[in-house]
């Protein structure tokens, strides 16, 4: 009887440890070739909905070349298309310098600074299915020197009540 008790027990937690955690709808990095991005090229990836009532944060990673880099932030346009063509539009941005300083830590390559920002928080889908998501640099740059990755995570936001 013992032992049937702690198989329920095990199987119990390892249930709970399996789906307690967020949901990642898209974790993609893109590389820029000879570091420079095109203002007429977002980076486009698709991400397949299957809970569109859901709150996700949709964050970024950029990865810098502080040497390269001429401006002190990273403007840009987001479009999300939906599976009938529906565009949602909004423009965000990365702010490179705090204070005078950079941003950011360390890269693995020196000179190099890894930035991370929520872009959008609590957004939600307004359809089930493969969206289509444009990321575009708005730098009034025709290439914009300096960018060596993009990295995008759309991942299931957590709720907290604990302040309320």
């Amino acid at each position: 009887m013992n032992i049937k008790k702690t198989l329920y027990l095990l199987l119990f937690a390892s249930l709970a440890i399996s789906c307690g955690g967020k949901k990642t709808l898209l974790d993609e990095e893109r590389t820029f070739p000879n570091t420079v991005w095109n203002r007429f090229t977002p980076q486009v990836y698709t991400v397949d909905v299957q809970q569109p009532d859901t709150y996700y944060n949709i964050d970024l990673e950029v990865v810098v070349d502080t040497a390269r880099m001429r401006g002190t932030q990273l403007p840009l346009t987001v479009n999300l298309y939906s599976p009938d063509n529906e565009r949602r539009m909004f423009y965000s941005g990365i702010e490179f310098i705090q204070n005078g300083r950079w941003k950011g830590e360390a890269a693995e390559n020196p000179g190099q600074r890894v930035l991370h920002q929520t872009i959008r928080s609590f957004f939600s889908f307004n359809r089930k299915g493969e969206h289509r998501l444009e990321i575009g640099q708005a730098t009034s740059q025709y290439d914009l020197d300096g960018v060596h990755s993009l990295k995008v995570t759309i991942s299931e936001a957590e709720l907290d009540y604990k302040d309320l």
